[in-house]
């Protein structure tokens, strides 16, 4: 059963153990201001969605689970230009009270620390949007600012090496 849609503001956190009993899905449209440093990396007029489901597993633990998509112009590392962008990152989360209980899981999940009831829609993905950036944004297409790869070595007349005893040589003709 699915649970019926909750009427919350965009940034507003929300209860997630609640969410987790009810097996909530959440679709949300993220504004600029919940995600600063998404917004730093991202040239203006990106959009960025996120589809979560919340759940218990059998230890009792409180899981979401989803994905984020997201479309905007990013700083190529390799060209240094603004590349437009589209992504998406599936995330699986665990959700815990403590750093203790998050070290103890940490081997065998990705974690998320949530101090107090609630959490922030935007606490859950920004980490995960940034790590889904890809690591080269022109690989398509090839770029055409993009340094070559390979580069010819010099032709060297072909001399005679010079012995390490030449100077003796002059030396003793002296």
């Amino acid at each position: 059963m699915i649970a019926p849609a909750m009427k919350t503001r965009q940034d507003e956190p929300l209860p997630y153990r609640e969410l987790a009993r009810r097996r909530a899905e959440i679709s949300r449209q993220l504004e600029p201001s919940s995600l600063p440093r998404w917004g730093e990396l991202a040239e203006a007029g990106w959009s960025v969605r996120a589809d979560l489901r919340f759940s218990f597993d059998d230890d009792g633990l409180a899981w979401v689970h989803g994905e984020v998509t997201a479309q905007a112009g990013l700083l190529c590392q390799r060209c240094l230009d603004v590349v437009p962008t589209g992504f998406s990152a599936a995330l699986a989360l665990c959700l815990v009270a403590d750093d203790q209980r998050a070290a103890e899981l940490a081997q065998a999940c990705d974690v998320v620390v949530v101090k107090g009831d609630e959490i922030a829609i935007a606490d859950i993905i920004e980490d995960e949007l940034l790590l889904g950036i890809p690591e080269q944004l022109c690989v398509e297409e090839p770029c055409e600012r993009l340094p070559a790869l390979s580069y010819p070595a010099p032709e060297i007349a072909a001399e005679e090496p010079a012995s390490p005893f030449a100077v003796l040589g002059t030396l003793k003709n002296d």
